[in-house]
């Protein structure tokens, strides 16, 4: 496994050529960091073609509901292909019941690239997409099982914190979610 604090690491605005990588990392990240905390087979049975299909049409300009930043490996040599290693999925809040303009969607990472800060990295620029869209205030939900996920949103002192139910795959989990109502208080990206 490489050392990812031995590499750099570049994020930016992920375009529809990105669908590909981002299904990967979806597909990658899911099955690392879900195992064990749902049914198998929900798992098993993603597919890389559909989720990339699913990616593209997320990606595409013309969806302003949402938007995705993508850490990529920076290349060793000029002629090294781009390397999407993680991605931070945004947008307006799907809850309109509670009191918050923005959403996470989702942020992932490929396992062997977790522990360089990206996660973070990604979280803040999630944030300052928001404050640049005009949005206040962000919610997020995570599973409750999820308990590495758990700490690491904690870390950033949320205001807002319910549980709640989520269906995948025909199964019922349990769900934290997290707000803040005030973005003033978070770093630039």
């Amino acid at each position: 496994m490489p050392n990812p604090t031995s590499r750099s690491y570049s994020i930016r605005l992920a375009t529809v050529n990105d669908a590909p990588g981002c299904a990967a990392v979806n597909i990658a990240a899911w099955r690392s960091t879900y195992r064990g905390l749902i049914d198998d087979a929900a798992l098993d049975n993603m597919d890389h073609e559909q989720l990339a299909e699913r990616w593209h049409n997320r990606l595409m300009p013309a969806n302003r509901a949402m938007f995705c930043f993508v850490a990529q490996l920076d290349p060793i040599a000029p002629t090294d292909p781009p390397h999407i290693v993680g991605y931070v999925l945004g947008g307006f809040s799907r809850r309109g019941e509670l009191p918050f303009t923005g959403e996470l969607l989702a942020i992932y990472l490929l396992p062997e690239h977790q522990g360089a800060g990206l996660g973070r990295r990604l979280f803040l620029r999630c944030v300052q997409e928001f404050r640049r869209r005009g949005i206040d205030s962000f919610l997020l939900f995570v599973l409750k099982a999820n308990v590495a996920a758990r700490k690491f949103y904690s870390a950033f002192h949320p205001d807002f914190e319910e549980e709640s139910d989520v269906m995948i795959d025909g199964f019922t989990y349990r769900d934290v979610g997290y707000g803040w109502s005030n973005l003033d208080r978070f770093p630039a990206a």
